[in-house]
């Protein structure tokens, strides 16, 4: 038997709850590509889930999502930074499942300030 105590340490990530058709669904926040909000409604788009849609304005999730290193794009778009594909000049967004956000004006230089540090610790 292998002693457990030598392998190396891992860390699971964190779990993010949803109350969702009478229930309580749990996600790893890894697996959550990007909110987009539609009026008081919130579509959350994931890895490997169908999209599902939430009662809840974009803001409610912000502070939730923060810490797991989701950014504020647009009024309309929180992304995770571990899901983008690549940034284009223009402010468009482009996230692995080849879905797009925006960078609005006004964000747009705390977003790419964000997203340099991001690069600069990797």
């Amino acid at each position: 038997m292998k002693d457990l105590y030598n392998f190396p340490h891992t860390v699971v990530p964190e779990k993010v709850s949803f109350p969702y058709r009478g229930g309580i669904h749990f996600f790893q926040a890894n697996q959550i590509i990007r909110l987009e909000a539609d009026s008081n409604y919130t579509y959350i788009f994931f890895i490997n889930h169908r999209p599902i849609l939430m009662a809840k304005v974009l803001s409610a999730y912000q502070s939730l999502l923060e810490p797991f290193g989701f950014i504020r794009t647009h009024r309309s778009h929180l992304i995770n930074r571990l899901h983008i594909s690549s940034i284009h000049n223009n402010g468009d967004i482009i996230m692995d499942d080849k879905s797009k956000a925006v960078i609005s004006r006004g964000k747009r230089r705390a977003v790419f300030s964000e997203l340099k540090n991001v690069l600069q610790e990797a």
